[in-house]
């Protein structure tokens, strides 16, 4: 099953979640759809979520309590990222990316380009660009100081995933074609890999190897030059999430059924599986200290976990902290 294949599917059930009583309306909760984006700021203290129910959220990590509810995009929020300066970023089915200062209302600047849903961001490495995957089978590279956009065209179907290498020079998109495509920025022909299985997701760790997430629920690694580096089976059902601590250790695979592998890298082992609601978990994101993950997915909750001990933390509380946070909150899921 492929990632539209899942989305479509996730339409019906978005509608009977209501229906759950008991246990689903005595948690407290901040979005009123699946949360299908999540990230965490450098310094760990804060992180963003955005769902299906077309917001975002800005999130105290240390109070368990939003901050901040972002209201902008016409239809679900597909992907969320921090930027070097302190800004976020958001991006949707709208195809819409807008960029926001903590606090504002409004978005400080919006990118508009995509001819279909975003559905993943990256910021290189030196935080002057932010790049963007879409449906309508492009990447696009934004400069966020000056500059014009750039197209990189190749996919043959929706493209699911995009990163930077480490040093920026590179940037990776994997997509429904079952293509990972390397393109240089600095110009030249980009490397193709055609893999046996549609690609959901994708990451980059520190050293430059490559991860890659199969409809097939296998995670592919890959060097840099795109050269097969080993591949790891998490189950029978498709991978739909990636994420890789800071400091490379540890792969983070998320899957429809709602468990998470935790692969440990240089050894391509499967170290333990985080076992969640049983509802696919659509987003993944490390803290800064390289175990603690966090976790969203279709029950509507972000959870935290420790990685490396494979136990939850306790579930982070979608609570609202006071004034308009809490009434846009509140109005948010209602």
């Amino acid at each position: 099953m492929t990632l539209r294949a899942i989305l479509a599917a996730l339409l019906a059930l978005i509608l009977l979640l209501p229906l759950a009583g008991g246990i689903a309306q005595a948690q407290l909760r901040g979005h009123g759809g699946p949360v299908r984006a999540v990230a965490v700021a450098p310094d760990g203290e804060t992180a963003i979520s955005g769902s299906f129910d077309s917001f975002a959220i800005r999130w105290s990590l240390k109070r368990n309590a939003a901050l901040q509810v972002l209201r902008f995009h016409e239809g679900a929020v597909n992907a969320v990222a921090f930027l070097k300066d302190g800004r976020m970023a958001t991006a949707g089915e709208d195809g819409r990316i807008a960029l926001w200062r903590a606090g504002d209302e409004r978005p400080q600047r919006v990118f508009e380009g995509h001819q279909a849903p975003v559905v993943a961001l990256a910021v290189s490495p030196d935080g002057a660009t932010i790049a963007s995957a879409s449906w309508d089978r492009t990447v696009r590279l934004w400069p966020l100081y000056g500059g014009a956009p750039r197209v990189l065209e190749g996919h043959q179907q929706n493209v699911n995933a995009v990163a930077f290498a480490p040093d920026g020079r590179t940037l990776v998109g994997a997509g429904y074609d079952a293509t990972l495509r390397q393109w240089p920025l600095a110009g030249g022909a980009p490397v193709v890999v055609t893999l046996p299985t549609p690609l959901n997701a994708a990451a980059v760790a520190p050293d430059g190897e490559i991860a890659a997430a199969g409809a097939d629920g296998k995670v592919y690694f890959f060097d840099g030059g795109g050269t097969p580096r080993g591949e790891v089976e998490t189950g029978p059902a498709p991978v739909i999430a990636l994420s890789i601590s800071g400091d490379g250790k540890l792969v983070a695979a998320a899957g429809i059924r709602g468990s998470v592998a935790i692969i440990e890298r240089v050894s391509r082992t499967l170290a333990r599986t985080l076992v969640g609601p049983g509802l696919p978990v659509w987003s993944l994101a490390f803290f800064p200290d390289n175990h603690t993950l966090l976790t969203g997915g279709t029950d509507r909750m972000v959870r935290r976990w420790d990685a490396a001990a494979g136990e939850p933390v306790g579930a982070l509380a979608l609570g609202c902290a006071g004034g308009s946070a809490r009434s846009l909150c509140r109005r948010s899921w209602r």
